[in-house]
C-alpha cells in the first residue's frame, strides 16, 4: 500500500477535535492495553474526512477555471501566472509572488493589486513590509471542511 496519501492528505485531526472528550478516554484505554476505542475514533474520523472532502476537492479544483474566466487575464501577464501559482501556494509572500509572476515588479503589484481588489487574494500581515497574502477562497475552502467534518463527526 505504498503511496497511498502521495497525493492527498486525510485531515484526521478535525474528526478528532470534534470529540475531543472521547479521543482523550480512547488515549487513556489505549494505555491501559486496549487500543480498540482509539482504533474505531480514528477510523470514524478518516471516514468522515474522506466523505467530506469529496466536496472539497471539486470545489478547489475549479477555483483556477473560476479566476481565470472571471478575471480574463492576458496571456503572460503577471495575472495569468499568479492564478496558479496562488491555486499551488495559497500563502505566499511579496517575494515569492515577484518569483513566480515572471514579471516586473511594477506589473508584479498591479496584478496583486488587481487579484486582491476582486476578492481572490488577501493581504494577511498588515504590515507595509513583509507582507503575506492568501488565496481567500482557497483558505474559507478547507475552513469549510473542517466545519463538514465537525459536524459529520458529531452526527
Amino acid at each position: 500500500m505504498r503511496g497511498v496519501t502521495r497525493n492527498a492528505v486525510v485531515p484526521l485531526a478535525s474528526g478528532l477535535l470534534a470529540r475531543r472528550d472521547d479521543y482523550f478516554a480512547a488515549l487513556g484505554a489505549y494505555r491501559r492495553g486496549d487500543p480498540t476505542p482509539l482504533i474505531d475514533l480514528f477510523a470514524r474520523s478518516v471516514r468522515a474526512a474522506a466523505l467530506c472532502s469529496r466536496e472539497s476537492i471539486a470545489r478547489i479544483k475549479a477555483l483556477p477555471a473560476e479566476w481565470d474566466a472571471e478575471l480574463r487575464p492576458r496571456a503572460g501577464s503577471a495575472v495569468a501566472a499568479l492564478i496558479p501559482a496562488f491555486y499551488d501556494h495559497p500563502v505566499m509572500s511579496a517575494a515569492e509572488i515577484d518569483r513566480r509572476s515572471r514579471s516586473s515588479e511594477q506589473q508584479t503589484y498591479r496584478a496583486i493589486a488587481q487579484l486582491a481588489d476582486r476578492g481572490f487574494i488577501q493581504e494577511i500581515t498588515g504590515r507595509k513590509r513583509d507582507r503575506v497574502w492568501v488565496a481567500a477562497e482557497l483558505l474559507a475552502e478547507l475552513d469549510d471542511l473542517d466545519r463538514r467534518i465537525q459536524a459529520e463527526m458529531l452526527r
